[in-house]
């Protein structure tokens, strides 16, 4: 992703495991990752906005402009799960609000700028109807890892 005035080129890094076919419901986990990439794209946005020059960031120039990372990573665990993570260099996320992030309605945005359900919807999408597991790790000004595991096969998903 090219940079902008008000955002930093963003790098998007893919390490794609030999997996088999997955059974999924394909429309409902793309909005899952979309929820996922266009929050990491807000984080790394903000931390541009916030720090625009930043010489520690290993993603940086040498000229120390930030730069934006999202890695997305896939593999298979023990044979019958598979494993998405995605994780961005941005502001990460406070301590104060990682135990709400994926409580409906709630959000960090201004008013009128989120609805808060975004991650709420993609927690029930991956634990409801997938089977799965969506958890996150974040670091305050280092970024934010989210991790999904879900089954290979559904339960009542017809191939």
């Amino acid at each position: 992703m090219k940079a902008a005035p008000d955002h930093p080129e963003i790098q998007v890094k893919c390490d794609y495991g030999d997996l088999p076919a997955v059974e999924c419901y394909a429309s409902n986990l793309n909005q899952v990752f979309m929820n996922l990439i266009a929050n990491a794209i807000e984080a790394i946005t903000e931390k541009y906005q916030t720090n625009p020059l930043d010489a520690t960031n290993p993603n940086s120039s040498a000229r120390g402009q930030f730069k934006g990372c999202i890695e997305i990573q896939t593999r298979l665990l023990r044979g019958d799960r598979v494993q998405i993570q995605i994780t961005d260099n941005g502001v990460g996320m406070p301590d104060s609000i990682q135990s709400q992030i994926f409580n409906p309605f709630f959000t960090t945005k201004p008013v009128g700028k989120g609805t808060g359900l975004g991650m709420s919807i993609s927690y029930q999408i991956v634990t409801e109807q997938h089977q799965g597991q969506l958890r996150f790790s974040s670091v305050p000004g280092a970024g934010s890892t989210f991790t999904i595991v879900m089954p290979l096969k559904q339960e009542g998903q017809s191939t």
